[in-house]
């Protein structure tokens, strides 16, 4: 940025502006080295002051370090991508790095212009979400990248790291849950089986029924292979089936708003016709009424796992094999499920029998009359 005569603001300008040292101003620029809390704060307010911005160009020259990492993802737009960016980036800021993100929009010749681009920058690691899986090393562009890697949740064969969600036992965990309530007509929507969230929840999905001994019927399944195709044609079908679900798990808010249209237009009624299991973060449902029972993401964990991974590859601190972090998913319980209509029917003509039948008082004992 430049000064109100148009000259760039320098180091210099800030030394003179807080009465520091020009050395002590680099020091608290890049996060490095001893500087006392009261120059820090004097440093910080000249830069606000002077609308100091660092000239990254000049500082790769000299350090030979960008100090940026590249992050990319399928679509920012997304909630939960979205939230673990923000965290990501609270972790490598503390740690003096910046975050370049880019949306992909799971178009595989753009992950490779990021790849090309990123690395003409001179960007010095890269946290990517691939929208590919399966490619032959020499034709992935991931595997060829000469950067640090973190991979988020994708199979690639690359020497990146990688952070896993356990789809796969978050999804058996909501599955038993419905069971548990005496549901066995349970629809799954979530996303295609060719990448590995969307195998891992069917993978879930099918173990729970097996072991619950609920048989897997595939009249209920919708696994769409990209965000254009609708949820809401595929649970309007599955609504008019002779056995149609008592209980909808949707692994994406795209997938859940689409459904729950088609619930609506069918005027049927949550969690009273349909308990419904949703998957996102804390706020992602929170005017959802009734509240929905949700698979929440542990983004702070997630984040802190690919922020270290990261961070230790860049400090050299990391082992050359490839490590792998797996991140758990909770079950919040909300107010969007119930026993299906025809166990809550029955319960309640129980109790009410239980109500109209006279209860039988205990026989009293005569007395002898002595």
């Amino acid at each position: 940025m430049s000064s109100e005569t148009g000259r760039s603001v320098s180091l210099r300008d800030v030394a003179a502006a807080s009465g520091a040292s020009i050395a002590s101003v680099s020091r608290v620029l890049n996060n490095s080295g001893y500087v006392s809390a009261d120059a820090r704060r004097r440093v910080e307010r000249a830069v606000e002051a002077t609308g100091y911005v660092p000239n990254f160009n000049a500082r790769h020259l000299k350090t030979g370090r960008s100090k940026a990492v590249g992050f990319m993802v399928s679509n920012m737009a997304n909630p939960f991508l979205s939230a673990f960016f923000a965290a990501v980036e609270i972790r490598m800021q503390a740690a003096g790095f910046s975050l370049l993100v880019a949306s992909t929009y799971d178009q595989p010749a753009r992950e490779k212009e990021l790849l090309t681009l990123f690395e003409n920058r001179r960007l010095e690691g890269i946290i990517a979400s691939p929208s590919v899986e399966g490619l032959p090393r020499g034709a992935d562009p991931f595997a060829r990248c000469k950067l640090p890697l973190v991979i988020v949740d994708r199979e690639v064969d690359c020497d990146g790291d990688v952070v896993y969600q356990d789809h796969r036992k978050g999804v058996a965990q909501a599955v038993d849950y419905l069971v548990s309530l005496g549901h066995r007509r349970i629809a799954l929507f979530g996303p295609s089986v060719a990448i590995r969230p969307g195998r891992e929840k069917l993978l879930g999905y099918q173990d729970s029924l097996a072991r619950n001994g609920v048989p897997f019927d595939e009249a209920l399944l919708c696994m769409l292979s990209s965000a254009v195709q609708s949820s809401e044609a595929q649970m309007a079908r599955m609504l008019d089936l002779a056995s149609p679900p008592t209980a909808l798990i949707a692994l994406g808010t795209r997938l859940l708003s689409g459904a729950l249209r088609s619930v609506r237009a069918a005027g049927r009624r949550i969690p009273q016709d349909l308990s419904v299991v949703g998957i996102g973060t804390d706020d992602a449902f929170a005017l959802m009424h009734p509240a929905l029972t949700t698979l929440r993401f542990n983004i702070d964990e997630a984040a802190q796992a690919a922020a270290h991974l990261m961070l230790d590859r860049l400090g050299g601190k990391a082992a050359t094999a490839p490590r792998k972090v797996t991140i758990g998913l909770d079950l919040v319980l909300g107010a969007s499920c119930m026993p299906p209509p025809v166990v809550a029917a029955e319960a309640a003509a129980i109790d009410a029998a239980g109500a109209a039948t006279p209860s039988r008082s205990r026989p009293t004992r005569r007395s002898s009359g002595r």
